[in-house]
């Protein structure tokens, strides 16, 4: 399988590209490369494969030294690796050609923040040339126990569990954000929401602004829902501003790529999609650095964290949209519940920093 499957792959037609560096990182998309920001950081001569076009373009606005990743060509993947004398790789990218032929030549691989889900982890078991892959990977260092037995299940055999990166990804470069007319200060912020959410979290804010006066700002997890969420708002009667024109209203949508991150210093509080149906959830970790009053849905499985956090009552769980307006008023006329939840939540992420200091003890002694 191995054999077929690296002769199919060195049929895909794409363009190699490559730069210098003996330290290969690889990431899939924007989420990954958050996570493995401040590790990368602490290489000087590295370079960081980027699977999406988002991602990739993402990674560069972060000033990294980046290439798109050759869907696992083995043409291109022996020119990016002709100088490389380590492979280290984020999260699930488990792709068999990159692990193989770095082991082909001499070069020790890991895998860092290691993660599956249950879905993945699923499928997984039913692909051997996936067990053959992993049991080539010198080192997996996951984020938890339930993570590390799913790798040993699937092949793996130098399995470590530090933690959870992300927690230190948080640790990256603020840009400088101007708003010209919409009124940014203290409004509150729906992150990387999603899909069937979306109807929900528009009814929720037609209702707050029936009882009071508050900015809202919605951050989509893809751009092109953007279109969506601007339809339900003017559906509803909400005034509304598009990010790319920002004008004076009730709700600025967030159409621009790499601004979320930035943002969240201007909020009062703020709901973080993908979670209210079962898409898994997004991080809780960036509006913890930022200690805002933070509310979520219950589908977080791809954010194990998240469950501590929720029953630690660090975050507000939300099952719909009544407890979303309660959470949203709340957060304005309480400060004392506002307050309790920014200490709450800062205190949680305060107490699992710190990870990619682990993470590069690890590696930097096993290469002794």
């Amino acid at each position: 399988m191995e054999r077929i499957y690296r002769i199919l792959t060195s049929l895909v037609p794409v363009k190699c590209y490559t730069t210098q560096g003996k330290i290969l990182f690889h990431a899939s998309s924007i989420g990954e490369v958050n996570a493995i920001y401040p590790l990368v950081k602490k290489f000087k001569d590295y370079k960081l494969s980027v699977f999406t076009s988002a991602g990739y373009k993402y990674a560069l606005s972060l000033g990294l030294n980046a290439i798109r990743f050759p869907l696992d060509n083995p043409r291109c993947l022996n020119r990016i690796l002709d100088d490389v004398k380590v492979v280290i790789i984020a999260e699930t990218e488990i792709w068999p050609n990159l692990i193989s032929i770095s082991k082909e030549k001499g070069i020790p691989v890991f895998i860092v923040n290691g993660t599956l889900s249950d879905e993945s982890f699923r499928t997984y078991k039913f692909i051997p040339l996936i067990r053959k892959t992993l049991n080539k990977v010198d080192m997996v260092i996951c984020q938890s126990e339930r993570d590390r037995y799913k790798y040993e299940y699937l092949g793996a055999k130098n399995v470590k569990v530090v933690g959870n990166l992300k927690f230190d990804s948080v640790e990256r470069p603020v840009k400088d954000i101007h708003f010209k007319h919409f009124d940014a200060k203290n409004s509150f912020l729906f992150a990387n929401v999603r899909g069937r959410e979306i109807k929900t979290i528009i009814s929720a804010i037609k209702e707050v602004l029936n009882q009071m006066p508050v900015k809202f700002i919605i951050a989509p997890r893809h751009l092109e829902n953007v279109a969506k969420i601007a339809k339900n708002l003017k559906r509803t009667g909400i005034k509304f501003s598009l990010r790319s024109r920002d004008s004076n209203a009730d709700v600025l949508i967030l159409d621009t790529l790499g601004e979320l991150w930035s943002i969240y210093r201007f909020c009062r509080g703020c709901f973080v999609g993908g979670s209210l149906w079962r898409y898994g959830g997004h991080s809780l970790i960036e509006p913890a650095y930022w200690k805002l009053p933070t509310s979520t849905g219950r589908f977080v499985h791809k954010q194990p964290y998240a469950y501590d956090m929720i029953k630690e009552g660090v975050v507000y769980l939300i099952d719909g949209e009544n407890d979303l307006v309660k959470f949203i008023i709340r957060v304005y006329e309480d400060e004392d519940f506002a307050e309790t939840m920014s200490q709450k939540i800062y205190e949680f992420y305060l107490r699992h920093k710190g990870i990619s200091e682990k993470v590069y003890a690890i590696i930097s002694s096993a290469l002794k």
